[in-house]
C-alpha cells in the first residue's frame, strides 16, 4: 500500500471513530476496538506486527488503568465518609450564586492543572465541584466542559507535555516559548471566564441556584442522607481524611512518585483507617466496582485505537502526506494557515508528538524567512492544544467523564465548538497584538 492510501486510512479511522462516537449508539469501548480492528486488518499486517501494535498501545494505559481503579476507591470512600460534604460546604459560603460556582470551577482547574496532568485535574476538581453543582442544580455538562476547557488551556504551560516535545523538536528553551505564546494564552483563559459567565447565566435561566430560604451551609447536611448514608459518616475522622487527601496532592506534584502508586497507598490507608475489617472493605469496593469496570474497559479500548494509530504505518503516513502538502503553499504565509489548522487537525486525531517533532519543525523551516522557531511553536500549541480534553483519543478525557456520570457524545457535542473557537480567538489576537506573524 502507497503512503497515500496509509494516510487515507488513518484519517478516514478517526473520522468514523468520532462520528461513531458522537453518535452515541455504542458504548465506546465497542467502536474503540473494533474500528480500529477494521482498519488494521485492511493494511493485512503480520500476526507479530498487529500484536506488537496492540501490546505497545496496551501497555502505554495500564498506568492511567491502575490510577483510575485506585482513585476511584479513594474519592469514593472521601465521599461516603463525608469528607467532601464538610469541605463543599465550606466553599459554599464563598461561591453562593451560580456565577461565582462557575469562576470557581475555572480558578479551580487552573490551580489543579499546575502539574500539567489532565488526568490530575479531573482527579482533584470534579468530585467536590459535582456536589455543588448538583446541589444547585447546574448540570454536570457544564462542570466537564469549563475543567476541559481551561485543562486545555493550561496544557501549554512549558511543564506540559506538549511545550515540552517543542522545545525538544526545536532544541529551544520552553520558557521562551512560554513568553512568545503568553498572549494566546491569556487569551485563551480569558474565553474560558467568559464561557463561564455565559454559562452561568443559561444555568440561572433553566432554574439553577439556591431555593428560596436554604442558607449555603445547610446544602449538605446530614438530613438528607439514607439511614446507609449516616452510618458510613465519619465525622471524627475528618481532620484524618483532610489531611490524608492534602497528602497524595503533595506527593503527586512533588515527591516524583507515579500518580498511581500515591492513589493505591492512600486507598488502602483510606480502607483501612475508615472502614476497617474485611466485610465492610468488600463492601465498599463492590459499590465502586461498576464505575471502574466502565471506565478501565473505555482506558484499555483507547489503547487498542492509539496503539493501531501510532505504532502502524497510519501515524508516518499522515506526518508525511501532511508535510508534503503543506511544503508546496505560499512559505510568507504558511504559518499563518496552518495557525487556524491545527485546530482542525488535531481534532481528526493529528499525532501530537509526530506534529512537534516533525511537522512543525519541517514547516518553519520552509518559512524561515517569515517565522522564527519560537513563533511557530507558540502559533502550533495555542491552536493544537487546547481542544486536547474534547479529543476521543484522549485517555485522560475519560477519567473526567467517569467521575462525572457523562458520555462522550454529549461532551463532544456540548464542548468541541468552544475549544476551536478558544483556539482561533487565541491565535488570531496572537496575530493582531504581533506576537506571531501574519
Amino acid at each position: 500500500m502507497s503512503v497515500t492510501g496509509y494516510a487515507i486510512l488513518g484519517f478516514a479511522m478517526m473520522l468514523i471513530l468520532t462520528v461513531v462516537l458522537v453518535s452515541g449508539k455504542f458504548t465506546p469501548s465497542i467502536p474503540m476496538i473494533g474500528i480500529p480492528m477494521i482498519f488494521a486488518l485492511i493494511m493485512r499486517p503480520g500476526i507479530k506486527d498487529l500484536s506488537d501494535w496492540v501490546t505497545t498501545g496496551l501497555k502505554g494505559q495500564v498506568s492511567n488503568a491502575a490510577m483510575f481503579t485506585f482513585a476511584i476507591i479513594f474519592f469514593g470512600v472521601m465521599m461516603d465518609a463525608g469528607v467532601f460534604d464538610r469541605i463543599v460546604s465550606k466553599m459554599m459560603l464563598g461561591a453562593k450564586t451560580v456565577t461565582a460556582v462557575c469562576i470557581l470551577t475555572v480558578l479551580a482547574t487552573i490551580v489543579g492543572h499546575s502539574d500539567g496532568s489532565g488526568a490530575t485535574t479531573y482527579l482533584i476538581v470534579i468530585p467536590p465541584f459535582l456536589m455543588i453543582y448538583k446541589k444547585l442544580n447546574m448540570r454536570p455538562l457544564v462542570l466537564m466542559c469549563l475543567v476541559s476547557l481551561t485543562a486545555g488551556v493550561m496544557n501549554c504551560l512549558p511543564w506540559g507535555g506538549p511545550c515540552g516535545r517543542l522545545a525538544a523538536g526545536f532544541e529551544v528553551s520552553a520558557t521562551d516559548i512560554l513568553f512568545t505564546q503568553l498572549p494566546g494564552l491569556i487569551i485563551g483563559l480569558v474565553c474560558c471566564i467568559l464561557i463561564a459567565l455565559y454559562y452561568a447565566k443559561q444555568e440561572k435561566k433553566r432554574g439553577a441556584g439556591l431555593e428560596k430560604g436554604i442558607k449555603p451551609s445547610e446544602l449538605f447536611s446530614e438530613a438528607d442522607k439514607t439511614e446507609e448514608e449516616k452510618a458510613l459518616l465519619r465525622p471524627r475522622l475528618f481532620g484524618f481524611n483532610v489531611f490524608l487527601i492534602v497528602a497524595v496532592v503533595v506527593a503527586m506534584f512533588v515527591s516524583g512518585l507515579p500518580t498511581y502508586f500515591c492513589f493505591m497507598a492512600a486507598a488502602v490507608i483510606a480502607l483501612i483507617v475508615n472502614y476497617p475489617g474485611a466485610k465492610m472493605q468488600n463492601e465498599r469496593l463492590k459499590t465502586y466496582a461498576p464505575t471502574v469496570l466502565t471506565m478501565v474497559s473505555v482506558l484499555f479500548a483507547s489503547g487498542i485505537f492509539t496503539g493501531i494509530l501510532n505504532n502502524s504505518p497510519m501515524k508516518d503516513a499522515m506526518v508525511q502526506t501532511v508535510s508534503n502538502l503543506l511544503a508546496g503553499g505560499a512559505a510568507a504565509h504558511l504559518n499563518t494557515l496552518m495557525g487556524f489548522l491545527w485546530g482542525p487537525l488535531s481534532a481528526m486525531g493529528l499525532n501530537h508528538e509526530a506534529c512537534a517533532y516533525t511537522i512543525v519543525p519541517l514547516l518553519q523551516s520552509v518559512a524561515a524567512d517569515y517565522v522564527t522557531p519560537l513563533q511557530a511553536a507558540a502559533s502550533y500549541l495555542m491552536t493544537f492544544v487546547p481542544q486536547v480534553f474534547v479529543n476521543p483519543g484522549t485517555a485522560a478525557m475519560y477519567i473526567g467523564l467517569g467521575l462525572a456520570g457523562l458520555e462522550f457524545k454529549d461532551h463532544w457535542k456540548f464542548s468541541f465548538k468552544w475549544a476551536m473557537l478558544i483556539c482561533t480567538l487565541s491565535f488570531a489576537g496572537s496575530i493582531l497584538l504581533g506576537a506571531v506573524p501574519f
